[in-house]
Parts: C-alpha cells; structure tokens; sequence
C-alpha cells in the first residue's frame, strides 16, 4: 500500500514563490543597469557623432534604477561639444552632469526608448553667429540621401521624448550674434519646467531665476547685471498648438511684470495677442533697473512719483509679418535720495510712448514727449519724435542741460577713492528726414548747437592713472560735426585733436558708415600705461582646460567695419612694451577694417625707421598684415632685444655690434590670435647694409675658428657688408656676395630657417701667415700628398683658398673645410686632426687657456643656476604659503594676489641670479680669448 505524502498548504507555496519572484526581482534590478549600460552608451555616442558636425565626448557615465524606479536613471559626467571649421576651439557645450530618466519597459523592449525627465547641472552654453550668418549651433550633418524626402518616420528614431520635468540649474549662457549685433550673458541661470507631455491638454509650469542679466545692442547695453525671473504657468492644447497664460510674472530687478493672453501657432504662421503693465506703482521699481542706482543700499532710498508702463502685441507673425504692437511709459513727479547724502534728483518727469498699429515697422513711432530730471539742481531737457524709422527716418529731437559733474557724488554713491569733476553743456537741435541729408539738401534738414566740456577730472581706484578732460568742443551742423577742440591728459600721455566727423546722424540712425579726419599731436604717448598691467597667467586646472571657450577672447585687434577715419599725427615721443618711438609723424588711413600706414616716420634704436604698410582684419580670426620697411643706422644690438621677429629672421643679432642699414620689401603674411606672424608663409625681399661689423661668440664662427685653428675668425670684424636677401618657405636666402671677414676676402651664400637651421658656403683667400709656422708645414705636407695623388706639382702659396659649409642649427653648427686647387679642382680635405698634429706647443697652450676658462664658466653657470633654483622653489613655497593660510574666500582672493606680487619678486631676483653669472661667465670667457690670442701668436713668429 502506498502512503500518499501530504500535500503543502496553498499558502506556502504563495510564500515560496512570492519569495523567489522578489529575488528575482532584486537580482534583475542590480543586475540590469549593468546588463544594457553599454548598449544604452554605445547608441548615444553613435547618434550623436553620427549626426553632429562637432565634436562630442563625455566622462564617467552612471545607470542605475534604485533611485529612479520604475526608471532608468541615466548619468553622464563632463559632456562637451566642440566646433569644428570655422568655429575651432569653441566650446558650444559643456556640461557638468547631465542626467536622464529612461522607461525600462522600453529599453528591455528594444526601443524607442522613452525620455520621461532632464536634468542639466552647472553647464557652460556659448550660442555664437559670425557676420556672415553661419551659427555654431547649426551642427547636423546634412543627409546622404539623394532620393526624395520620404514622409517623417517618428519610429525611426531611438529616442522618445515624453517628459514630465526638465531643469537647468547653475548654468552660464552667452549668445554673441556678431551679424545683428546682439549680446547676451545669463550667469547663474536655473529653470525647471513641469508638465505632463504625455497628454494633449495639461498645465505647463515655469520657474526661472537668472541672477545676473546682461544685454546690449549694437554695443548699448540695455540691462546690465539685472535680476530676471519668471513665474508663468501655460494652458497647453497640443492638438491645436495653442497656448493660454494664466498667472504670469516677469521680474527684472524690483520691476515686476504681469502679462495675460494666448500664442498659437497652427501652422508657420504665429498668432498671438499678448498684453502686458506693471504690478506696482511705484517709481522706485523702474528706478532698480539703473546700475548706478541700484547697490546694496537700495532698499534705504527715498523715493517718491508714479510709474505707469503698459503694452501689447496682436497679429500674426510670419515672415513677412509683424504684429502690431505699443509700449507706454510714464513717470510723474518723481525723485530718489540716499539717506547718507545731501542732496536729490528731483522732478523726474517721463512720458514715452511706441506705436505700431499695423505690423508694418515703417509705421512704427517713437514720441520722447517729454524727459526731465533734475540732478542736484542741474537741469536735464530731453524730447524726441521718429517716423517712417525704415523707409526715411523723420528726426525732431532737443536736448540741453548743464551738469557739474562734480555733485554727481552728492546724489549717487561712488567707489571709495573715486573722483569726478568738470562742467558738461549741451545744447542741440534735430529737425528733418535722412532723406535730405542723403540728397544733400542740406536747407531742408535742421542740425545745429554744441556740446563742451571743460576741466573734467576722473579718478578710480580702477584705473591706474587719472584722465584729465581739460577742452572737448563739438559744433553740430547739418553737413558735419566739427571736433573744434580737444584737448586731455590720461596718466603721462597727452592728446591734442581737431578735426570733423561727417554722416554722424546716418551712422547713429542708419548704421551707416561715418566718416571723418583729424589732426592728432602729442608729447608723450605711454601705450603701456594705457593698457595697464598684463594679466599673470597661471597654468590651467582640469577643469579649466574643458570650461567653454571663445575665439572671442583672443588678442586680436579688429578694425571696426563701419568708421572711414583719416589721421595725421604727430606724436614727440610714444612708449610700447620695451619700444622708445621718438618723433613719430605720418599719416594713417582707417578703412574698410583696414589701417593703411603711408610714410610714418620715427626714431628709434640709434637711428630712423619710415614704415609703409597696412594691418586688416576682414577675417578676424586671421587678421594679415603687409610692410615695407626702410631702416637707417639702428644698433644691431638694441633691433635685437627688441624684436622677436629679428631674433628668428638674423640670429647672429645677438653676437654681433655695430650700425645698419636695411630695408624689407613686401613683407605679407597672416597673424595668429596672438599677433604673431605665420613667418613659414612670408615671402619677401630686402637688403642689409654696414661699413663694420664685429662679431664674436657667433657659434658657427666660433666652430670655423677652431677647426682652421685661426683665433681670429672666433672674433671677427666684418666690413663694407652689403647683402641682398629673400625671405621664402621659412628660410632667410642670401644672394652671393663678397666682403671682407677678418680682413680675409670671402664671398658668402646660403640661408638661415626660423627654425634656426643654418646651410651657407663660404669661399675665402686666407693669407698663410695666418695659419702660424706649425700649421704651414702641416699644410705643406697635406698639399704634397694631394700633389703626389694627383699627379701636379703645386706649391703653397701667399693665399691659401679655403671652402667652408656650415650646416646643422646656430647653438650646434657642423663645419666642413677644404683646400681646393683653381686649375685641377685637386682637393686635400684639412680637417682638425691634421692642423692638431702640426701645431705648435703655444697653440696647445691657447687652447688649454679657452677649455679651462669655458670649464670655469659651466661652473659658475651651474651654481647660480643652483641657487636660482633653491630661490625660487622656497619663494614658491613662501607665496603658497599666503594663500594656504588664508582663511575665508575673501582671505583668500587677497591672498592669492599677495602671492603673485611675491612670485615676480622671486622671479626677478632668479633672474638677476642668472643674468649676474652669465655676465660673469661672459666675462671669463673674453679674458682667456685675451690670453689665448696672446699665446696662439708665439706660434706664428
């Protein structure tokens, strides 16, 4: 009989497989972040370079579901978009952490995966359009395919975008439109946007806050630093592309702003009606919008009047389109006053008002009925009216007031150490069309009045010098505006200008180009002084070196487009970087973002340089430059110092003294952001002329000196040198030219590379005494063996003819010397180890002086480069020290700035070290070639 087992409880096997259902459970879900974090990585760096015309990476990447069940949680560190072609080196992108919330359901599926939340932390966005139009946004890569455009798949991408959040937070974003002259800078920007996007109709809410708001047009800054936020929840009708503001705010500062209405966009075609007024009444709100005004101590000033500010826009906007739309503005009676000051801006009156009724822009008006304000009794009058602003801009505008700048501290707050003084009139009428102007009917167009100031004197404890405005006088007329006196000082450089600007009004209204000349004189122009300090660089941190980047940055200096200016000046003395320009005089021609300089003559380096030439920049990102030069008498020791194109283009500047002469001829060629020039791209031509040259210490001819064992080549005199050259594929060439060197006849050929490779020949007439009685026996005897090899019979005689090929670099020259017979072409290669063989014990002895004094000089070399080390590692040390120390941030700042100013101290003081033992070593050295010459000559007698 079989005994039938009991069966277990329905309950139990509920437990038992409830518990290994949640096992599972847990296992796949640490397990599959693991399982698809590849494949979810893999398909978002193929999409991306796939499809961007960029460049784009990222860091650390993290999957998890823990956090964001029933959700993937999708994490990456670091991401970066860099520009390619025209936009190289900029950073479109960087984002520190990015992070996304994908359906799980949809990845185990295999896609389209689903993106239900965004979030972008601490991001770095730079939006750039160049003046041609090009946007560095505008990165998709263009289609392949050249069959017809196929209905759009939604299937075919991976990714489905559902959200229900999206956040920005801690990020910076600058928008630089170069093409409309719009700039735009939101630091500290958070945003978070709500809603279900799953759904046809759902509420959409808004939160931003944008700490600092900056904003300019056409170099006008409208907001600068301003507070933005905005509140606003959206009714969305997704189906019919229609959406309802319901409670909205717009703060800018303490302006806030209420707006009611709707925009749809059924089609391309974008219609709305929107209208918007201020939630207060108080003047003091407007009032925050001005940065002078609105400090810390906002919140104490007295203040008193009505604002009223109110506008629309309704139509349709498309593009050909505007809608219509009005702006009111309106402040009465108002004043502010600081408490902890005397005095106040009193009866502030404004009444503007713009209007487009119809959308077309020409119909557009601007009424400046009425601007009045009283600054510390100092009356401002301002009104203004602009008509058909498109078609012919109709002008009537007045404005007259006196400020004595010296009560602006009396109603406004200044910087500690600041100073302001001098006397502002002006008094000036408008009345008429563009049209006029542009016909030149100049009886049909009103322009009159004049604008001075006198004995303005302006301090900051931001400036490292003061600006003295003693005479500014402008008289407006219809025609021009005539600079009839100028007259300043800015720190040690002094300004004196008259002249006339013509198409001002054009210029202002149209955009125009503006024209104008002047004569310009002055004492002493300090452009360093002018510029102010360089910038300490330190070397870059991780972080740094991923940060967003601009070529907008660079040190070029771009020529503005739109000035056509003509100056004559003429300056006694102008100081830049280790430069001393004296009398300085010609003409310079600013145009079409070109400077043309003609005949601009000074003094500089002993003599006179006369520079003709031009400097453009209609590719800012590669400005070209052309010059002709023509140089007289400079010292080729100061040239050298002074130039670092010298440096490349003459090495032996360095080792040579005396005068020159030269001239450089159609010397063009691109410069990099630095300014320097793309010397491997120049060609140019040119001559260098002197009646006497010394050089010594030159390597190359150090290296001939020892391997002829002739003292006198080490140290060389140079005479009647007049050498005609070409600059091309980076290499300076030099034509064949005869000249004397160390009263040896020699004819000289070759080149120098920037590089500093050398390759030149040289054919010289050595007199045999020269060699010493020694080193003329070894000669007789190297020429016999030649004679006997060659079947002749030639003797040595009074001249002895040598070639000479340099090759290698300047700092370690290679040198070939050879004999060579005129009939026969017989030579006898003489080498050092032959002239070594024949020479004489004084000889050895020279030489023995020259090796024991270059030994003493490495050491003395070595040392102090010893003790410059050690002097700057513990000065180093001393100066991070400071900062380490510091104990707040702005302990810190302080301190940071301490140690840079106690870094250049030791950095000076190494360098004095350094500077020190090589005059001591250069010193040695030209005392034993004394002795040595004095020895090397027993061997001639």
């Amino acid at each position: 009989m079989t005994t039938t087992k009991p069966k277990k409880s329905l309950f139990r096997r509920i437990i038992k497989w409830s518990g290994i259902t949640l096992l599972l459970i847990i296992v796949l879900l640490i397990a599959a972040p693991f399982i698809f974090k590849d494949k979810i990585v893999a398909i978002v760096k193929e999409q991306a370079n796939n499809n961007l015309n960029a460049k784009v990476d990222f860091g650390d990447f993290d999957l998890s579901i823990f956090s964001s069940f029933p959700d993937f949680r999708f994490k990456i560190n670091k991401v970066s978009v860099i520009g390619v072609d025209e936009f190289a080196g900029d950073t479109l992108a960087y984002i520190n952490t990015l992070s996304a919330d994908i359906n799980l359901k949809s990845v185990i599926s295999g896609g389209p995966y689903g993106v239900n939340s965004i979030i972008i932390d601490k991001a770095r966005i730079l939006g750039k359009v160049l003046k041609n139009g090009k946007a560095n946004w505008d990165i998709a890569k263009p289609s392949t395919d050249t069959t017809a455009a196929a209905p759009a798949d939604t299937a075919a991408t991976q990714f489905n975008v559902k959200l229900k959040e999206f956040k920005i937070k801690e990020t910076y974003i600058v928008y630089d439109d170069q093409q409309g002259g719009m700039y735009a800078k939101l630091e500290n920007f958070n945003y978070e946007l709500n809603g279900d996007f799953t759904q046809d109709n759902f509420v959409m809410s808004n939160l931003l806050d944008i700490a600092k708001t900056t904003f300019k047009m056409t170099g006008v800054a409208y907001l600068n630093e301003v507070h933005t936020k905005l509140k606003a929840d959206v009714d969305m009708d997704m189906l019919k592309m229609k959406f309802v503001f319901k409670e909205n705010e717009f703060s800018l500062n303490d302006l806030t702003l209420g707006f009611d209405g709707f925009i749809e966009m059924p089609d391309t075609n974008i219609k709305m009606d929107i209208k918007f007024n201020t939630k207060q009444t108080e003047f003091k709100s407007i009032l925050s919008l001005i940065p002078s005004v609105y400090s810390k101590d906002f919140a104490s000033v007295k203040t008193a009047g009505k604002l009223a500010l109110d506008g629309y826009a309704k139509g349709t906007y498309n593009a050909a389109q505007m809608p219509a739309f009005g702006v009111n503005l309106s402040i009465k009676d108002a004043m502010f006053k600081y408490p902890s000051l005397p005095k106040s801006v009193n009866n502030i009156n404004i009444d503007v008002k713009v209007l487009n009724p119809t959308g077309v822009l020409d119909a557009t008006t601007v009424d400046v009925n009425r601007f009045h304000m009283e600054l510390a009794g100092n009356p401002i009058d301002i009104s203004a009216h602009v008509k058909t602003p498109i078609s012919d801009p109709g002008l009537q505008a007045d404005l007259k007031g006196t400020i004595d700048l010296a009560s602006v501290k009396e109603f406004i707050p200044t910087e500690k150490g600041d100073e302001l003084s001098g006397i502002i009139k002006t008094d000036i009428s408008i009345a008429g069309h563009m049209s006029s102007i542009d016909k030149k009917e100049y009886d049909k167009f009103k322009a009159q009045g004049s604008l001075s100031i006198d004995n303005m004197n302006y301090k900051s404890s931001t400036l490292p010098y003061v600006v003295q405005l003693n005479t500014l006088l402008l008289n407006f007329s219809t025609q021009f505006v005539e600079l009839a006196k100028f007259d300043a000082k800015m720190g040690k450089s002094d300004i004196q200008a008259s002249g006339r600007i013509d198409n001002l009004i054009q210029y202002m209204f149209k955009d125009s180009l503006i024209k104008g000349s002047f004569a310009i004189n002055s004492a002493l122009m300090d452009i360093n002084e002018l510029m102010g300090p360089e910038t300490p660089t330190t070397a870059a941190t991780p972080a740094a070196t991923t940060a967003p980047t601009s070529t907008a940055s660079t040190g070029v200096a771009e020529v503005p487009a739109n000035i056509d200016f003509n100056l004559d000046a003429k300056i006694g003395k102008l100081l830049y970087t280790n430069l001393v320009l004296d009398n300085m005089v010609g003409n310079i021609v600013i145009r079409k973002q070109k400077v043309d300089m003609t005949n601009l003559h000074m003094n500089t380096m002993g003599g006179a340089l006369t520079i003709n030439g031009f400097y453009e920049t209609t590719n800012s990102k590669k400005p070209t430059t052309g010059l002709n030069l023509k140089v007289d008498n400079f010292d080729i020791q100061e040239t050298f110092k002074s130039f670092n194109t010298v440096q490349k283009l003459a090495p032996v500047g360095q080792y040579a003294k005396g005068k020159f002469t030269a001239t450089l001829e159609n010397f063009n060629t691109s410069l990099n952001d630095k300014m320097e020039p793309d010397l491997n791209a120049v060609k140019a031509t040119g001559t260098f002329k002197t009646a006497k040259v010394n050089v010594g210490g030159f390597p190359p001819f150090v290296k001939l000196g020892e391997a002829l064992k002739i003292e006198q080549l080490k140290s060389m005199d140079i005479d009647n040198l007049l050498v005609n050259y070409t600059i091309k594929d980076g290499r300076v060439v030099m034509a064949p030219f005869d000249t004397k060197v160390a009263n040896v006849p020699t004819n000289i050929s070759g080149s120098t590379g920037f590089d500093q490779t050398i390759d030149y020949k040289w054919k010289m007439e050595i007199p045999k005494a020269m060699f010493g009685g020694a080193a003329n026996s070894a000669l007789t005897g190297l020429l016999a063996q030649g004679n006997a090899a060659a079947g002749t019979n030639l003797a040595v005689g009074d001249k002895i003819k040598v070639t000479a090929l340099f090759g290698g670099t300047v700092m370690k020259p290679e040198i070939k010397t050879s004999l060579k017979d005129d009939v026969k072409s017989t030579v006898a290669t003489v080498t050092t180890q032959v002239v070594n063989n024949a020479i004489d014990k004084a000889a050895e002895e020279a030489q023995k002086i020259l090796e024991d004094a270059k030994a003493q000089c490495e050491k003395q070399k070595a040392e102090a480069q010893a003790n410059a080390d050690k002097s700057k590692a513990d000065g180093y040390a001393e100066a991070d020290k400071l900062v380490e120390q510091a104990s707040n941030p702005i302990a810190k700042i302080a301190a940071k700035k301490a140690a840079e100013v106690a870094k250049k101290k030791v950095d000076e003081k190494v360098q004095k070290i350094v500077s020190d033992a090589e005059a001591k070593c250069q010193q040695t050295i030209a005392d034993a070639q004394v002795k040595a010459a004095a020895k090397a000559a027993e061997s001639k007698k």
